[in-house]
């Protein structure tokens, strides 16, 4: 999904956020994205990584410098944002069906449609056979596949994600990186990605960008070359494995 005039889709300049008189959390984080990137986000915890996905939601207001989502504010382009949390955060009593229809519900899309959609997305994440199924009689793996659908369901152009394969099982945890990707390959969104796997950020990202700690600030940007698609193959490959080293070196000498 390319910008009218090639405006960035994201721009943040010289950015500070602190909570009331508290310290710094973020301190001057400069970041451009165009086009359809994947940013993965690292760090250490408490450099503000979430902190970032909630200011370019507009959750929370920048305290100072730049932020905006193609040339609007993140208020004003909310609706142009999907937001999946570390849990899925689904509604108990809803079928899986109901669920994915609650974003698009909110946002007044009519009953009618708001159906044919949750059965399109249901199927998109592989859950059409249990879409009437409720989220106790579903793995923590179908639960955040839900919460996916759910957040592409209103045709997001930003999709922010906090750790929300953090809780997983190795296993789990690369068959949904790998199945995300697919439906990044169809639906066309831009992603910022926080995450404490570094293996996950470089098999995710088109760029990562990594985080010191009190405050947080940007440490290092590091290109990911590895074309699309990405499978199991690639994780085994010798560049990804030396990426994925070099990536942690910087890391831990942000922990130093």
């Amino acid at each position: 999904m390319e910008n009218a005039n090639d405006t960035p889709l994201v721009t943040l300049k010289n950015l500070h956020k602190r909570y009331g008189k508290g310290a710094l959390v973020l301190e001057n984080i400069d970041i451009e994205v165009s086009g359809t990137e994947f940013i993965g986000l690292i760090g250490p915890s408490g450099c503000g990584k979430s902190t970032l996905l909630k200011l370019i939601a507009g959750l929370t207001p920048i305290t100072s410098g730049e932020l905006e989502i193609n040339g609007r504010s993140p208020a004003a382009a909310r609706d142009r944002m999907s937001f999946i949390f570390q849990d899925a955060t689904l509604l108990p009593w809803l079928t899986v069906h109901k669920n994915i229809q609650t974003t698009m519900r909110l946002h007044g899309v009519d009953k009618r449609e708001c159906a044919l959609v949750a059965d399109k997305m249901a199927a998109v994440v592989g859950l059409d056979k249990v879409k009437n199924f409720y989220p106790r009689q579903l793995s923590g793996g179908m639960q955040m596949r839900v919460s996916i659908a759910r957040a592409l369901s209103v045709s997001p152009q930003i999709l922010l994600l906090d750790e929300p394969f953090g809780a997983l099982d190795e296993m789990t945890r690369n068959h949904l990186n790998e199945e995300l990707l697919k439906i990044r390959s169809m639906e066309d969104w831009t992603a910022f990605f926080v995450t404490h796997s570094v293996a996950e950020a470089v098999f995710l990202s088109t760029q990562i960008i990594i985080l010191t700690a009190n405050p947080g600030k940007i440490f290092k940007k590091i290109p990911v070359p590895f074309p699309y698609p990405r499978t199991a193959e690639t994780r085994e490959s010798a560049e990804f494995q030396s990426l994925v080293g070099e990536v942690s070196h910087h890391l831990r000498s942000v922990d130093r």
